[in-house]
């Protein structure tokens, strides 16, 4: 091995012949790790062709924000490399003192109160791991924007909701409104998104057989996702049919049950179910069957692709994940005694596998289980352990042609943001650089970003 210094940056390169997939994952883990500590805004500063604020605000004053994408590039196909449309699974559960006036379950289980801080500034929270921007709220606009840019910037097609009814019990009115704010904000984009059903919302008191109560509260929130979601011209079509999936089902498993429901249905829908649970919805009314994470990792995907999905004409999406180490006994939501397993991520190795195992079959589309989901340790959005690894591997599998140096620009659109509330010229400059970077037009945004930098500072040095 040997280290060499090019133009102020480390680079590792190997010189070894036929080395080990390990060391080679270790190798690559190491330059990723040492591209993260690029100050990428001071480039982009020395890159200004000139440093008139003025001037750049006179040229950009009517710009119209409101048109970040155009309904022509609605539908277009931005698929990986293989044709196949890639989703990421999303959480819109989060809540913070500041933005609703209240931390969030999702934040602190049973036990954790981010209100506390340690020596670094990181706030008390369930989970194992630690956005890169801190514990969020999803109802921030600025939070909204900044993960549909870097899921433009990394190639993602769309976003899968996971959605625990219509009711306002336990926090189910809030993760409804958070996923409702959130969908405003992705019609502004070329995005699409779907549902996830939560089967288990339904308070089962006998599993003999579902009460008229229960039934009709299924029904309830089956016409609210046809009549709120459905109707959307951002939503997930397969086939000319709104894309419908259901977590299991885990707890209303009689098909004559799922039959009457939805029988309530007006629109013809692509109905999905979890792998393996086609059978308990009649096959009238389920389409196909997606795969998810599971504790035998790879061998389980292949055992399921290979006995179920190859020799099956039904619609049936794949799967990608990081790993699987969830806070559930730590944060007191479960027993200490319960069966607790994990699925190591091995830096991006398992990420890769599960990739490469779901392209490897006839699916129709990807699923990345998880983007936010931190409670149980599935998420790819930037952490302070992982930074932007899974994102430009994302990048890779995509084939976008944006660069790992763009996906840092959601980023600073958002801290420079929020460290400057109350500024205007700074908040209408950030509007500018997020609309450019939409837009595609990064080069115009990174140069937003330095030319703001440069008048007004940065306060997170470290990025």
């Amino acid at each position: 091995m040997k280290v060499i210094r090019l133009m102020g940056i480390n680079l590792i390169l190997v010189l070894l012949l036929g080395c080990s997939t390990e060391n080679e994952l270790e190798i690559e883990n190491a330059i990723l790790e040492e591209e993260e500590k690029k100050e990428l805004y001071k480039v982009w500063m020395d890159e200004l062709e000139d440093y008139d604020l003025s001037g750049v605000i006179e040229e950009e004053k009517n710009t119209d924000l409101t048109l970040v994408t155009t309904n022509t590039t609605r539908g277009m196909q931005r698929a990986t490399k293989s044709g196949k449309k890639l989703y990421v699974h999303y959480m819109p559960w989060f809540q913070t003192l500041e933005v609703d006036g209240f931390w969030g379950q999702h934040w602190t289980m049973t036990n954790k109160n981010p209100d506390v801080k340690n020596k670094k500034g990181k706030r008390e929270i369930a989970s194992h791991y630690y956005p890169l921007i801190g514990p969020y709220s999803t109802n921030d606009k600025y939070l909204q924007q900044y993960h549909l840019l870097l899921m433009k910037l990394c190639g993602v097609d769309g976003v899968i909701f996971d959605w625990y009814g219509s009711r306002d019990v336990l926090d189910f009115e809030n993760i409804k409104v958070g996923m409702e704010n959130f969908i405003r904000e992705l019609e502004k984009t070329n995005l699409e998104f779907a549902v996830m059903y939560e089967d288990r919302v339904i308070d089962v008191q006998s599993r003999i057989n579902l009460t008229e109560l229960q039934t009709r509260q299924a029904i309830d929130d089956i016409r609210y996702i046809e009549e709120t979601y459905f109707t959307n011209s951002s939503y997930i079509k397969i086939e000319q049919n709104p894309l419908l999936m259901i977590f299991g089902p885990n707890y209303i498993d009689n098909p004559d049950d799922w039959s009457v429901i939805f029988d309530a249905m007006k629109t013809e829908a692509e109905v999905l179910t979890l792998w393996d649970s086609s059978d308990r919805i009649s096959s009238e009314d389920a389409t196909g069957e997606y795969a998810w994470i599971d504790r035998n990792h790879v061998e389980t995907l292949s055992s399921y692709f290979t006995n179920v999905v190859d020799f099956n004409s039904r619609t049936v999406g794949g799967v990608a994940y990081p790993r699987f180490n969830d806070y559930y006994i730590e944060g007191g939501w479960k027993p200490d005694t319960a069966d607790d397993w994990r699925v190591k991520g091995r830096n991006l190795k398992t990420f890769k596998e599960s990739f490469k195992e779901s392209m490897s079959h006839p699916i129709d589309f990807i699923q990345v289980a998880t983007w936010n989901d931190f409670g149980e340790g599935t998420q790819i959005e930037p952490t302070e352990e992982f930074g932007f690894k899974h994102l430009r591997l994302l990048q890779k599998y995509s084939g976008v042609s944006f660069s790992k140096e763009d996906l840092r620009i959601p980023l600073y659109i958002y801290e420079l943001r929020k460290e400057n509330k109350g500024n205007r010229t700074v908040q209408f400059l950030m509007d500018i650089a997020h609309y450019y970077a939409m837009k595609g037009n990064v080069r115009k945004a990174k140069r937003l970003i330095g030319l703001t930098v440069f008048y007004f500072g940065y306060k997170n040095q470290s990025r």
